[in-house]
């Protein structure tokens, strides 16, 4: 009796390899240390060689070089040395390779800054909620877009790397950029779709519309190994703060795309890291010997790179996204794999492009469009705390996504294959292959960056309380004026670093929860209890990690010494206490609607909430 499969497999088994074995070419790309003349580097190459600059901009230099006959790259490599020419490496520049390239000279390389974007110069479109518009909301495994609370990504810039341009005149580009071509292909309106649903078109407001967003167009797939690296190099220099490509990157991994990716994470957004999104693709193989097809994503792939945000596409209604085939059967639209970091809307979208008074049409979006719907989320989240690095980026939408079911929604059509919906159970970690950690939540999302008492309130499933912690943040001055916006956007990235003050904030947070009633229930832990806790935070606050900037020392130093003073007086500090506590009430309001003492009624924690 054969035993039952673990909870984790599925079929594992992509459809083709990423990369084949290296062979003799006429083109390749050329690595070096430092930027070398391509006359130079041509002439060591050979007779009949010829060359041209791709990116010098350190800590990348590549050229092109064009061969006579062809040859290993290898054996080029060595050739070029053995002339002086400082060669980190020589790669295909036709065909993808999974060798890995050796790591950069970092010293000297500047940090990127954005270069002439501009701030969008059409009039937002309107903020409308339709049926088709369900991918912004909250219920129907849409992203959760608050608007009151994440605002539409103003300053923020999106670049989108695409093989097709159609329809971009009903885009407001910020620009449209050519990566090795001569002209802007214009056949399907793939590329400036991922723009309208991460940003805006002319009548369709997006997840962050207030973004500005440039097109970089590259060739179809299989065409060049350079075009993509290039235009993910080209837009982390130009200042991107999030790249998505959504076009058909499978089996294009190179050393030039580890450099870009490495390039995007160390100096992208003036050092803080670029965030750089793919989709999982779709690919259906089967295993040996089985008839079921694996739908895998490759660990060679580039969506598998750990410097990536994987993105999966979800259903209306919750889970992975199924499609119906033509004879009614449900078949899924995505690869699965351990790679995938979050579930993302990819099921009928509203079309942003339909003609001014048209009904609402809808639109398959599948796994590119998913990804597009994330990089808004992210460039929401990062409009609401600009000073996030990339790896805080990441933990702070891990730490507030939605669970996704196993199971998917129930639905009249049957399953092609039982098969397509493993595997069946989810790691101890909340992963799983097909959802990823969970589905992304614009709103928790964008409280927990902004303010620290919101990410201590969403980590512990306390979501209305957060919301009206900061609005009463925007609308009482003592609240507003209790700590400022860099300090709380500064503590926010130190909860991160260092989880036990987190836990700490937690422990006091919990505190203001339970004595927030007028019930007698403060008094009853002395006079200056909470001062005292609060100039404990503060204290480990003012040696944590990352170091805060001087005005945020300086403001942290001040309110230190305010706690001291009022550690003297137990009559002020009771006054501050209670202070803290009446502000505290009405933000946990909405969650007592029932006797807090009453027996057996279960903590908003054990009823399940986002993961902290």
């Amino acid at each position: 009796m054969s035993r039952p499969a673990p909870p984790w497999s599925f079929g594992y088994a992509p459809a083709s390899p990423a990369a084949d074995l290296p062979e003799p070419t006429f083109e390749l790309c050329v690595a070096t240390e430092t930027a070398f003349e391509p006359g130079g580097l041509a002439a060591a190459a050979g007779p009949g060689a010829s060359a041209e600059t791709l990116l010098a901009r350190a800590p990348i230099f590549w050229t092109r070089l064009l061969l006579e006959q062809p040859a290993q790259p290898a054996a080029v490599a060595e050739r070029l040395r053995r002339a002086g020419v400082p060669v980190r490496y020589v790669a295909s520049a036709a065909r993808p390779s999974l060798a890995l390239g050796p790591p950069f000279d970092w010293r000297g390389a500047a940090a990127a800054r954005p270069r002439d974007w501009r701030a969008p110069v059409v009039p937002l479109p309107p903020l409308v909620d339709t049926p088709g518009r369900w991918f912004l909301g909250e219920g129907e495994g849409g992203v959760a877009v608050d608007r009151a609370r994440c605002g539409v990504g103003a300053g923020r810039r999106l670049a989108v790397i695409d093989d097709d341009a159609l329809a971009a005149e009903q885009l407001d580009l910020d620009a449209e950029v050519l990566v090795e071509l001569p002209v802007a292909p214009r056949h399907q309106a793939h590329g400036p779709l991922m723009v309208a649903w991460a940003v805006r078109a002319r009548r369709f407001a997006g997840v962050a519309p207030g973004a500005s967003a440039r097109l970089y167009l590259v060739p179809k797939p299989g065409r060049s190994a350079v075009a993509l690296p290039l235009a993910l190099a080209r837009a982390v220099l130009d200042g991107a703060d999030v790249v998505v490509c959504a076009t058909y990157v499978e089996g294009s991994t190179s050393p030039m795309l580890d450099d870009a990716l490495e390039l995007a994470a160390r100096l992208g957004r003036q050092g803080r890291g670029t965030a750089v999104v793919l989709p999982t693709g779709r690919e259906a193989s089967s295993v040996p010997g089985s008839l079921h097809a694996s739908f895998s994503l490759g660990l060679g792939e580039p969506a598998s790179d750990p410097r990536v945000f994987c993105v999966a596409p979800g259903a209306r209604g919750g889970g992975w996204f199924l499609w119906r085939d033509r004879r009614g059967r449900l078949r899924p639209f995505a690869n699965r794999g351990p790679a995938v970091r979050w579930l993302s809307p990819g099921d009928d979208l509203a079309y942003p492009f339909a003609a001014a008074g048209a009904p609402e049409r809808l639109f398959h979006a599948e796994s590119s469009g998913a990804a597009a719907v994330a990089a808004g989320v992210l460039l929401l989240v990062l409009g609401a705390n600009p000073t996030l690095r990339l790896p805080e980026l990441g933990a702070i939408v891990d730490a507030t996504l939605t669970p996704a079911p196993l199971a998917a929604p129930a639905r009249p059509e049957p399953l092609a294959d039982p098969a397509d919906l493993l595997p069946s159970g989810r790691d101890r970690d909340g992963h799983d292959a097909r959802h990823g950690h969970g589905l992304l939540h614009a709103g928790r999302a964008c409280l927990a960056a902004r303010d620290p008492f919101c990410a201590a309130l969403t980590a512990m499933g306390e979501d209305d309380a957060a919301r009206a912690w900061a609005d009463l943040r925007r609308r009482d001055r003592r609240a507003r004026c209790a700590y400022s916006r860099r300090v709380a956007r500064w503590a926010v990235r130190a909860l991160l670093a260092e989880p036990e003050l987190a836990r700490a904030l937690r422990v006091v947070v919990r505190h203001l929860r339970l004595v927030s009633p007028p019930d007698g229930r403060l008094a009853a832990h002395g006079d200056g209890a909470l001062v005292r806790q609060l100039g404990l935070l503060l204290r480990r606050l003012g040696s944590a990690r990352p170091p805060a900037p001087p005005s945020v020392r300086a403001e942290l130093a001040d309110l230190g010494r305010r706690l001291e003073a009022l550690g003297d007086d137990p009559a002020l500090a009771a006054h501050l206490e209670r202070t803290l506590a009446a502000l505290a009430a009405p933000c946990f309001a909405a969650v007592r609607d029932s006797p807090e003492d009453a027996p057996g009624r279960p903590s908003r924690d054990a009823l399940g909430g986002p993961p902290g």
